[in-house]
């Protein structure tokens, strides 16, 4: 395979920049002019990051404007942020080529395309002047080709510290081989001639680092086996830190696509790792994401140890996170006294600036003729829904959204056994979550009403590029995984007076309906897991009465299950899901097995697609007990709410949507 990204021809300045990261010296500000002791400067440090190909203000889903996100207002906070401080820094820390219609269009062109025409999002970052990219997780759902030919476009380096090309294909399976031969640089070092406080004119050499999440190799297997390899991303900057002093920069700044988590005992390959590599001597600001939460002022990173959620700081160190789709930027302020010999972090402000309804109109412009082809896209028809498709009460009984999925994947996976590709000894069931069940806002469900089925409604019901596979699993292996699904409930006690919240902070992309199957949740049991798959109570037992064929489960049959590529390679953590026991790849896109599997029945029922809910999973809430969540209050999930038993509607919830109650007499 040729590695067009590590051969990438930058224009002239940037490419002398990029040489830093090959080990060339670069000439540090105190050589190039004595700067006296006490002297300081001051620089800003920007961040956009998880923008998931939301470059306008488009809702994709409801398919109309809006100005709560993309990065067409991100740009006003830009320009912006630089007329007050002319010594800065842009850096987009990933995630950024997938996530919406606009991003899948430009991906349907495919790498040739791009190479012809330039990725519209890379003409965007160019435009804006970007100085930095870090690579995130999404970057690789594509492929690699795709991914080398977007890049190949950027006018600023594209760097990532812990992702390698493997050298033989014996190579892949070694996740710790090795330094040599990164996909990009590791680093960069970026020399900028700022005014001191004194009036004097000094070069600044600022390292930027990048760090992805090591768990690229499981979750996009199919485009990276055999192809890349990975390190720790703590172990990467212990690593290439010292090279950066070494090499001329006078302050580092880390670039993680890593979140928050603090660990009992770090564990190599972990996916969270930005609050350790604040540890790593000679980092002085991070700028990190791929949670989707804002630092400062999520409620998420409260109460962490170390961790000063109001001022912007992670064990000391200056760090800002500017949440997703580009509603914030992130914005850290240094300021660098010198010592005599180094510039030194003498005093920071950390900003997440939310955006306003203010946009950059230029910019807006250079996006309407991709911004019109997805659009034409999304209103592809398919057919005729004869009722609602939804995903509002997803995870308080059975829901057509995920029927959907599920139908769709079975019927696929029927037809492969039909060709002789797989077994038609073993059972078939299907795996799929609920993926927009409130999670970012009282908003976010799918909501379809009946009528016209149009592709833009597979990107409302199915927002990842996952495609299919199949694994073989035990009886046994499926109580287990469904004992993680369970992790989407709080344990609910008996007999209390107050209601309880149903729903713990577990994503519900992580709650897997298993269709073929039937069981029920026991919610007043204790978890059996935690969320990375440690068991925790091993005599929990929350998964009860599960059957198939109507006889109890078998634990030691074997059965064949539909499911995405993210959950067969280990994405989610699930008991004996690591990809091992992948038994078919399709390459097939799950929203491209929907859309035909809507064409096919179509074809055979008078246009019509009729979505039949398999009522096969039940809660089960102790004696007296009242549970609450916040819920969507449209008309959709008015209708649907009248068919629950037992179901209350509250009041106005704080943040958005209403609150619904359940009770158990």
């Amino acid at each position: 395979m040729m590695k067009k990204m590590s051969k990438i021809i930058l224009p002239t300045a940037i490419a002398l920049i990029a040489l830093s990261a090959c080990g060339k010296a670069v000439q540090t500000a105190s050589e190039a002019t004595p700067v006296a002791t006490g002297t300081q400067v001051q620089i800003r440090l920007m961040e956009t990051t998880d923008l998931h190909a939301y470059m306008v203000g488009y809702d994709y889903f409801r398919q109309q404007p809006t100005d709560q996100l993309g990065l067409t207002y991100t740009a006003a906070l830009i320009h912006q942020a630089r007329e007050e401080q002319p010594n800065n820094f842009l850096v987009d820390n990933g995630d950024l080529i997938q996530g919406s219609a606009f991003g899948d269009w430009v991906a349907g062109q495919g790498a040739a395309y791009v190479d012809e025409h330039r990725h519209p999002i890379m003409r965007a970052l160019n435009y804006l002047d970007y100085d930095v990219g870090n690579l995130g997780n999404h970057e690789f759902n594509f492929g690699l080709e795709f991914l080398e030919s977007t890049i190949a476009g950027a006018n600023f380096p594209y760097i990532s510290a812990n992702v390698f090309w493997a050298d033989s294909p014996a190579d892949a399976g070694k996740q710790s081989h090795g330094w040599d031969n990164p996909l990009v640089p590791p680093y960069v070092i970026l020399p900028r001639q700022v005014t001191t406080n004194h009036g004097q004119l000094v070069t600044l050499n600022v390292g930027f680092i990048g760090f992805l999440p090591p768990q690229i190799v499981r979750w996009d297997q199919q485009h990276l086996a055999g192809k890349v390899r990975v390190r720790d991303m703590v172990a990467a900057a212990e690593y290439f830190v010292p090279k950066m002093k070494a090499d001329g920069a006078d302050i580092v700044v880390a670039i993680p696509h890593s979140g928050l988590r603090v660990y009992g005992s770090y564990p190599e390959f972990a996916e969270q790792a930005s609050y350790q590599l604040a540890g790593v001597d000679g980092i002085d600001a991070i700028l990190f994401g791929h949670q989707h939460q804002l630092f400062p002022g999520s409620p998420a990173y409260d109460n962490l140890p170390d961790v000063d959620n109001e001022r912007g700081f992670v064990r000391g160190v200056p760090a800002v996170s500017p949440g997703y789709f580009g509603n914030h930027l992130g914005i850290i302020d240094l300021i660098l006294e010198h010592d005599g010999q180094h510039w030194q972090v003498f005093n920071s402000h950390v900003e997440a600036r939310p955006i306003t309804d203010e946009q950059d109109e230029s910019l807006a412009s250079m996006m309407v003729a991709e911004q019109q082809a997805t659009i034409a896209m999304l209103n592809e028809p398919l057919g005729q829904l004869s009722s609602p498709v939804t995903s509002v009460f997803g995870r308080v009984r059975p829901g057509s959204a995920v029927q959907l999925i599920n139908d769709a994947q079975r019927w696929y996976v029927e037809k492969l056994r039909e060709q002789g590709e797989l077994p038609t000894d073993l059972p078939l069931l299907s795996a799929a979550a609920p993926f927009r069940n409130g999670f970012q806002h009282a908003d976010d469900y799918t909501m379809i009403p009946a009528g016209e089925f149009t592709l833009g409604n597979l990107v409302d019901l199915y927002i990842y590029p996952n495609t299919l596979q199949v694994v073989e699993v035990t009886g046994a292996e499926l109580i287990e995984w469904l004992e993680m699904s369970a992790l989407t409930y709080n344990t609910i006690v008996a007999e209390q007076a107050e209601p309880q919240a149903l729903f713990s902070g577990f994503p519900s992309f992580n709650f897997d309906v298993l269709c073929g199957l039937s069981y029920q949740f026991n919610l007043a049991q204790p978890p059996r897991y935690n969320r990375y798959g440690k068991l925790i109570n091993p005599d929990a037992r929350r998964v009860e009465q599960v059957k198939y064929d109507n006889a109890p489960i078998d634990l030691e049959q074997r059965f064949l299950v539909a499911v995405n590529n993210y959950r067969a390679g280990g994405g989610g953590h699930f008991p004996a899901l690591d990809g091992s026991n992948v038994v078919y790849s399709t390459g097939e896109e799950v929203r491209r097995v929907i859309a035909d599997y809507a064409i096919a029945v179509t074809q055979v029922n008078a246009g019509l697609l009729n979505v039949d809910v398999t009522d096969h999973w039940r809660l089960k809430l102790p004696v007296n007990a009242d549970v609450f969540w916040r819920g969507n209050n449209s008309q959709i999930a008015a209708e649907e709410a009248q068919e629950i038993k037992g179901l209350v509607v509250g009041g106005a919830a704080e943040g958005g949507g209403i609150y619904y109650h359940l009770r158990h007499d």
